[in-house]
């Protein structure tokens, strides 16, 4: 089907929109309740101006919360390159992925990992791990393999042990030397500051590389006073990297989607399976619902990918905050709320000036 020919459903140029600058939010608002929170009524198609501080005014109490509660890893590293002949003073940038399964016999056994190394790197080099003040460590990472893909396989060693490290003393060494990993669009060093505000009140499971932004919006005292007033339960997404990916393909139908490793409580699966009204605290926690709806399975890699032509069954209601243009997050909502709607909200937002992205403003969808 030619371009001109693909209904704008399934077109990306009709995901596009044009976002000025100076609504991209490179840091969140504080404290987190004085967020700003577009409210849609998916019934009168009526939109409302709200606060966060509205939430538990806006969203009836016969509602579940399915929330994400995957912990966010200090995934950006720094090093330098070590070589026979002289070490090379320039520090590279290392962005941490995840586990590498192939060949492996259980996750938590595993010792190779899957990064992005900025610059050409060569299989066999090996690159001494900085602290967060760009000082070496006794760290050091070690390139085993170079995927078509772009990503690495490596091993990271000790100089205490000549094991390569578990993934228990991974995760260790990246609290330790990690630095918080901002959206490759907030163009600035990461602050103490950002360890606690990309991170949502109840991230519990280790294994993420992106925030699941709509949970930033919950302070301790607002998700308790939330826990008060509603059912709750917990699903784990640990968001990757492929959240930021953008879509290749002029018909979205044909995009590759990511895949991230995923794990549901049985109480989450006594919930999805049964018959509670729920509201999913953003995509991530959607794609979970929605996937383990159709697979039954409690664990395993969601690649779900939402859009008009493959629409929720399972959810009824939406917090998310606003997305990219052209993104896999969009065609979501807008498999939720129908794309011409959903560019009208936008639209909208805009006007009154919402801020956008991951440290931005939210939008309930009900």
């Amino acid at each position: 089907m030619h371009t001109h020919t693909l209904p704008n459903d399934f077109n990306l140029c009709g995901y596009d929109y044009a976002l000025p600058q100076e609504l991209i939010a490179m840091h969140p608002t504080h404290p987190r309740r004085d967020g700003r929170l577009l409210v849609y009524h998916r019934d009168s198609a009526h939109i409302e101006h709200r606060h966060f501080r509205d939430f538990c005014d806006v969203v009836p109490r016969d509602y579940t919360l399915v929330c994400n509660d995957t912990k966010v890893l200090k995934a950006r590293l720094y090093a330098h390159k070590v070589s026979n002949e002289a070490r090379d003073e320039n520090l590279r940038e290392i962005l941490f992925h995840t586990t590498h399964m192939r060949g492996e016999s259980s996750e938590t056994s595993s010792t190779k990992f899957v990064v992005q190394i900025r610059g050409r790197v060569k299989q066999g080099a090996v690159f001494r791990i900085h602290d967060t003040a760009k000082r070496p460590t006794r760290f050091c990472m070690r390139v085993l393999e170079l995927l078509d893909n772009g990503m690495r396989v490596v091993e990271f060693e000790s100089a205490d042990s000549s094991a390569p490290l578990e993934i228990g003393a991974v995760y260790a060494m990246l609290e330790s030397c990690g630095h918080t990993p901002l959206p490759p669009y907030i163009k600035r060093e990461d602050t103490l500051a950002d360890s606690l505000d990309y991170q949502s009140v109840f991230a519990s499971n280790a294994g993420a590389v992106a925030a699941p932004t709509a949970s930033l919006h919950f302070s301790k005292e607002d998700f308790a006073r939330i826990r008060a007033l509603y059912e709750v339960c917990f699903v784990t997404l640990h968001v990757g990297a492929g959240t930021f990916a953008n879509v290749q393909s002029q018909d979205i139908r044909t995009h590759n989607m990511h895949s991230e490793s995923y794990a549901l409580t049985p109480q989450a699966r006594d919930v999805i399976t049964g018959d509670a009204k729920l509201l999913c605290i953003g995509t991530t926690a959607a794609r979970v619902v929605e996937y383990f709806w159709r697979v039954r399975e409690s664990q395993g890699l969601c690649d779900l990918f939402l859009h008009p032509g493959n629409v929720p069954q399972r959810m009824d209601a939406l917090l998310t905050n606003f997305h990219f243009p052209k993104s896999t997050l969009l065609m979501l909502v807008s498999a939720f709320v129908g794309r011409e709607e959903v560019m009208r909200i936008y639209e909208c937002a805009i006007a009154h000036k919402y801020r956008f992205f991951s440290y931005g403003d939210g939008m309930l969808i009900l």
